[in-house]
């Protein structure tokens, strides 16, 4: 009897943080290309028309379930930022959320409203420094949230993990 009671706290214990982590692992696989195809594509768009392009959140909120990028207004509408980019998720169904937020050269990018005030040690350069413009992307996740920039592709989390 003390053995399972013993085997029922350890499970206790266990599965809610094997669980945490398994939810994270599927994030980090899924914003790690996204951020990098997004990336890409701003720069092929700069290229193009001469500055970045803002995306408003695409898909609009995160899910656990996943949003269908076949059919989503933000990747299948004309007009919309990621078809002007020709943004191609990685996956057909996403989980996280993300949006692109820019500046003109000189511009802080910590006075846009996306910019994550409470993540600590992660401050944007000065920005006299950013001689061109900029970019940041911010992915919204059922369990976390990550940043990438222009200025640093390193992916940055939330919760510092």
């Amino acid at each position: 009897m003390i053995v399972v009671a013993i085997i029922a706290v350890l499970a206790a214990v266990v599965v809610p943080t094997f669980m945490k982590e398994s939810t994270r692992g599927r994030n980090k696989s899924e914003v790690s290309p996204m951020f990098a195809e997004l990336g890409t594509r701003e720069e092929q768009y700069k290229q193009e028309n001469g500055a970045y392009l803002a995306a408003t959140a695409c898909p609009t909120a995160a899910s656990d379930t996943g949003t269908d990028m076949t059919t989503a207004t933000c990747s299948t509408t004309s007009g919309q930022p990621w078809v002007s980019m020709r943004v191609s998720p990685s996956e057909t169904t996403l989980h996280c959320s993300y949006v692109i937020s820019i500046g003109a050269a000189g511009a802080a990018p910590n006075s846009d409203a996306n910019w994550p005030t409470t993540w600590g040690s992660h401050a944007p350069p000065n920005p006299g420094t950013l001689a061109t413009g900029w970019y940041f992307v911010k992915a919204t996740c059922p369990t976390n949230e990550y940043l990438t920039t222009s200025w640093d592709s390193k992916i940055r989390s939330k919760d510092g993990k």
